[in-house]
């Protein structure tokens, strides 16, 4: 009986070859050129820190998808980089306070957790974004999405969805239910998920019931244009917490479509994110081809303050991988516009540089 070949490198970890690599990072010039035409400067993470320090920016199941090692040194526990906006967050809070607000910051990291081999998901992969930190109200939740777009517009890619949610919106109704927090965390993970069947389960065991939880219930199959706001706004129980997040929506859904945006433009009540430090607008963006999101952020006005001193921030990230499929998609059906079946597209070219 044959012994099976062992793999050479760990699964879901990338290998670019050259090829694949210059396509990188001409991607990633025509993302940091414009970046640095609206202001913002580089900054690079470490790769690996401290958990007990980083972990006040992460939830409980990110810290369980961390990859952690005892530092040989001190015997504490490094954890690798899983998630870019907590590390800034952290990087801010202990070092960048001291100079004049706003601050503009990009980056292009690799990011580390592990997945489940059968997940289909890469235990590395690479985000390039922006973090907005000490500016409050619509224009600075506008900012990173115009920034987005103008990106997406530069790398030649004119299709593209921004949906837009709000996180505050859903945290208030979620507060009315009165449940514990495990369940709040369970009802966060469903709705992500846009599980209505699991949250139907978790709030009928919990006894919630009425208006709020048909409300909860409603969100995620709420989507469409601006009269998704006036829809939302008749489940929001007449409440204050309720109503303020819909109205800097419906100010931000004007500010986009001011911008020249609003045929990309889609309202997702909801667009409910995992990462439960968002807490105003979130937005998803996706194009044509890809089955996934390509990109997407919002605000976390808590985050640095679990660091330090409370400033409202936002920003966002593309995921690398997913814009270079779309390059590759884009190059393969202009090859087959031209008739010609001799060449190879990009997108095998890079199959065959990765790994």
């Amino acid at each position: 009986m044959k012994t099976p070949a062992r793999s050479q490198i760990p699964k879901g970890v990338p290998t670019f070859l050259p090829v694949a690599a210059r396509e990188k990072r001409a991607l990633e010039d025509v993302v940091f050129a414009v970046f640095k035409e609206r202001g913002y400067q580089e900054v690079i993470p470490p790769t690996f820190e401290y958990l007990d320090v980083l972990s006040p920016g992460l939830n409980a199941e990110l810290i369980e998808k961390s990859y952690k090692v005892v530092d040989r040194a001190t015997g504490r526990i490094l954890v690798l980089r899983p998630d870019a906006t907590a590390q800034i967050a952290r990087m801010v809070a202990m070092g960048m306070l001291e100079g004049e607000l706003p601050l503009r910051l990009y980056y292009s990291v690799n990011v580390f957790r592990y997945e489940p081999e059968h997940a289909g998901r890469d235990r590395e992969f690479f985000q390039i974004g922006i973090e907005l930190i000490g500016a409050r109200g619509p224009a600075a939740d506008v900012e990173p999405i115009i920034v987005a777009a103008e990106c997406l517009r530069r790398l030649g890619i004119p299709s593209f969805t921004i949906a837009i949610g709000q996180g505050a919106f859903f945290n208030a109704l979620l507060r009315r239910t009165g449940v514990s927090e495990s369940l709040l965390v369970a009802l966060r993970e469903a709705a992500a998920r846009k599980d209505i069947g699991q949250m139907e389960r978790l709030l009928s065991g919990a006894g919630v019931r009425g208006s709020v939880a048909k409300a909860l219930l409603s969100l995620p199959e709420l989507f469409g244009g601006r009269e998704v706001l006036e829809e939302a706004a008749r489940l929001a129980l007449r409440a204050d917490d309720c109503h303020r997040p819909l109205g800097q929506l419906k100010e931000v859904w004007d500010r986009i479509t001011a911008a020249g945006l609003g045929e990309h433009l889609l309202v997702d009540m909801g667009e409910v994110r995992r990462m439960e430090y968002y807490t105003g607008l979130v937005f998803d963006i996706y194009a044509d081809g890809l089955g996934s999101e390509v990109g997407g952020g919002g605000r976390y006005d808590g985050l640095i303050g679990r660091f330090g001193r409370e400033i409202p921030s936002t920003g966002f990230a593309f995921d690398v991988d997913r814009l270079l499929q779309l390059r590759d998609m884009q190059a393969h059906d202009a090859t087959n516009a031209k008739s010609s079946p001799s060449c190879v597209s990009s997108r095998k070219l890079r199959a065959k540089g990765r790994s």
